[in-house]
């Protein structure tokens, strides 16, 4: 991997001779130290793409290259690429590609291959606790998709009606399982799929806009149950959510959102709901409780300098998931509740993929919860039923730019291992990003953050680091 980085260094540097000042290849250079407590504070790891470790002090090195889309360009196909290579040195060192992909797109439509930075969902994007079924808490996986890079009118010439979507399979590699013929597969897979509706045109101060989110891990079927359908059948299951054995073929777990925005003169205004279903609970609306609702206003015009303290965004989040469909599963009644989020039956992982939550972060596996909560290993989490509440902040003065997160939670264990009491977490961040030059490429980042409660183990971190940026010239 060092041969790689210094290559992927090494290019960077050179190319900036070569390519015009209107370059669509950007590129970005990140080295950070951290002190922390044994346990790396929640928000300084949670919905960071699975690059920052969970545990010790670390020394963290990014090295980011990307050929992106020009928007002024008016060709019909072009193409794109990325490349992040993420390195960690501490108590367990470690190197991987976060990025790491190719893709073409004809007109609005898109087709990737390899592993990128991904969400899914209606919500905020930066000061987010993060997307209910699939965030931007995990390392990226391998995958094929085709996709909207962009709302795409339903009519021509009048974009009062859009619509986005995607459609992707990936590959998770190998899985352990505690129910069946066999304890571990060598394949396991993940399928997505997405549509959301936009109503209003660009121009209008009123948008709305609704949709779903639908994701399946799955795999090695034919191996865990006797009789179980081949790879070809049980793809077909997957996809259109067939029950099959009185059950469904893998581990399935979505999100109907609805959001309206609404832009002002010198706000824009963006509210959200996103609503998970997993077994029929919501079909039934026994789960209709469960849930993450967002609200958040920004600032139409960021880009001047003001010397004096400026807010420029403001979200409010509120997750609950303690309802499951109540506390009844019965096959006999037709009554199915106990949901169990992010836990299955099949797959010990459950809802993660290399020891993360795909999902909001809050929902937290057992290697981060304190000792004495911890359940069964077969689990990914023991602490599923919860509510939360979260605040972000994005602040500006002169050339400087701060960020706050906190969020306090209320945790309950989960209905087949419910906790004692109530368990308490608060969870706290304040970043600073300052120019160190006049062209703002060179930036200085610091992070302060700390948890304190009885869910994850206290903790306090500094991460001092430097970052450069920009488009090749």
């Amino acid at each position: 991997m060092r041969v790689t980085f210094l290559t992927l260094l090494l290019a960077v540097t050179s190319a900036s001779n070569i390519f015009s000042q209107d370059s669509t290849f950007y590129y970005s250079l990140r080295a950070a130290a951290t002190g922390s407590s044994p346990a790396v504070p929640f928000w300084l790891h949670a919905n960071r793409n699975g690059s920052v470790p969970t545990r010790s002090s670390f020394a963290l090195f990014e090295a980011t290259l990307h050929r992106v889309y020009n928007p002024n360009n008016p060709r019909f196909f072009q193409w794109a690429a990325g490349a992040e290579l993420v390195a960690n040195a501490g108590k367990k060192s470690t190197a991987f590609f976060s990025d790491l992909f190719i893709a073409g797109k004809a007109g609005p439509f898109e087709l990737s291959v390899g592993q990128r930075n991904r969400a899914m969902g209606l919500a905020d994007s930066m000061l987010t606790s993060g997307s209910f079924a699939m965030s931007a808490n995990f390392r990226p996986y391998p995958k094929i998709e085709l996709s909207t890079v962009r709302f795409v009118s339903l009519l021509p010439l009048n974009d009062i009606i859009s619509f986005k979507f995607s459609y992707s399979d990936g590959l998770l590699g190998p899985a352990n399982v505690h129910y069946g013929n066999i304890d571990r597969v060598s394949e396991t897979y993940f399928h997505q799929k997405s549509i959301y509706i936009k109503l209003g045109r660009y121009r209008h101060r009123l948008n709305l806009f609704a949709g779903f989110n639908h994701q399946v891990m799955w795999g090695s079927e034919d191996q865990i149950f006797s009789g179980g359908l081949k790879m070809e059948q049980a793809y077909s299951y997957i996809v259109f959510g067939k029950p099959w054995a009185a059950s469904r073929v893998g581990n399935h777990f979505g999100t109907i959102d609805v959001a309206a925005e609404w832009k002002g003169d010198q706000w824009t205004s963006f509210l959200y709901r996103q609503n998970v279903y997993e077994d029929g609970s919501l079909s039934n609306l026994s789960n209709l409780a469960d849930g993450l609702n967002g609200f958040r206003i920004k600032r139409n015009s960021t880009n001047e300098i003001v010397r004096s303290v400026r807010l420029n965004t403001m979200l409010l989040e509120f997750l609950y998931t303690k309802n499951q469909g109540g506390n009844v599963f019965d096959f006999a009644t037709g009554t199915f509740g106990r949901d169990n989020y992010f836990n299955h039956y099949v797959y010990n992982q459950g809802w993660s993929y290399r020891g993360r939550s795909l999902g909001t972060p809050f929902i937290a596996p057992q290697h981060l919860i304190r000792k004495n909560l911890q359940t069964s290993p077969a689990l990914f989490t023991p602490n599923n039923r919860l509510f939360a509440y979260h605040l972000g902040l994005a602040v500006s003065y002169g050339r400087a730019n701060f960020i706050f997160k906190g969020s306090h939670s209320f945790n309950f264990g989960s209905y087949s291992t419910e906790f004692p009491r109530t368990v308490r977490q608060t969870s706290l961040l304040f970043s600073i990003n300052t120019p160190l030059s006049a062209r703002k490429n060179d930036r200085l980042t610091i992070d302060l953050a700390t948890d304190f409660g009885k869910l994850f183990p206290n903790s306090a971190a500094l991460m001092v680091g430097w970052k450069k940026s920009g488009f090749i010239r």
